[in-house]
């Protein structure tokens, strides 16, 4: 697997960050970028099944 990393920043209003710290939470989930990658694979693997 290509090991190339890209950096992003953004802002977000803070309803959207603790909405993102409950699902860190719900999972036992580290930090706020595992909790992105986690929300990515779990939608990606959706889109595949509908593919």
């Amino acid at each position: 697997m290509d090991n190339e990393k890209h950096e992003f920043h953004i802002s977000i209003e803070k309803e959207v960050f603790d909405k993102l710290e409950s699902i860190k939470d719900y999972h036992g989930i580290k930090n706020v970028t595992e909790i992105i990658r986690f929300l990515i694979t779990k939608e990606h693997r959706e889109i595949k099944k509908s593919e």
